[in-house]
């Protein structure tokens, strides 16, 4: 009676503890691992693209004489505009959400514009080289670009008391600025916006026959708006 006691006991006890041992041990049922997060997307890299968009421009001219440089009471403003389209290319580094980089372009313009037939002024292209500073949302990057615009202006002068004309052809360098946004839709394929501000400074037409003793001062500026496409290698 006492051994069947003792192993009724012992069976009990046993049971017990194995039950507090399951107990103790890990759960099956733990929610999995949540997926690793894709890696930030990088604008280090060059690429190259094309643009399209609109310019419009503001031109001072104002007539002086060649001698003495006295003021002859005759100024007006040109306003030449025209749809743009061209080429980029550039680099990219980035450092933590900082991204600097450099970036040249050429477009084509056919900016035209004249004063009752007598003046008038023609831009067939423009180019810059900028650099870039921006700042990174994973693939959207704000920025902010600064450097050196080149172009060639054309100017025509026409004496109706004389009935015969001049023109004059200056190519300029000046400085640009402004900013713009990116977007990389792809690993790859980068779609931007950009506004800019250029300025060519102040210079000189000298008229050698149809306003023979005259000089011209030209002040030309311009705005421009661009939308872009660009692959990055």
């Amino acid at each position: 009676m006492k051994t069947l006691l003792k192993a009724t006991v012992a069976t009990f006890l046993l049971l017990g503890s194995g039950a507090a041992l399951s107990a103790d041990l890990p759960s099956s049922k733990y929610l999995p691992l949540a997926p690793a997060l894709p890696p930030l997307y990088s604008w280090t890299g060059f690429y190259v693209g094309g643009q399209a968009g609109y310019s419009w421009g503001s031109d001072r001219q104002n007539l002086y004489t060649t001698v003495g440089r006295v003021p002859v009471g005759i100024s007006f403003d040109y306003s030449p505009s025209s749809f743009i389209g061209g080429v980029h290319a550039g680099f990219n580094y980035q450092i933590g959400s900082v991204v600097l980089g450099v970036e040249g372009d050429i477009e084509a313009i056919n900016g035209r514009d004249q004063r009752s037939g007598l003046f008038r002024v023609e831009q067939d292209w423009q180019g810059s080289v900028r650099g870039r500073i921006g700042y990174s949302f994973d693939r959207f990057m704000i920025y902010g670009a600064a450097g050196a615009a080149f172009s060639r202006f054309e100017y025509g002068y026409f004496n109706p008391a004389l009935g015969f004309g001049e023109n004059g052809r200056f190519s300029r360098t000046g400085w640009t600025v402004g900013g713009g946004v990116n977007f990389a839709w792809t690993d790859n394929l980068i779609f931007g916006l950009d506004y800019r501000y250029t300025d060519y400074g102040n210079f000189d037409f000298v008229a050698r026959n149809a306003y023979l003793g005259l000089t011209a001062e030209h002040e030309p500026t311009s705005h421009a708006v661009r939308a872009s496409v660009a692959y990055k290698f």
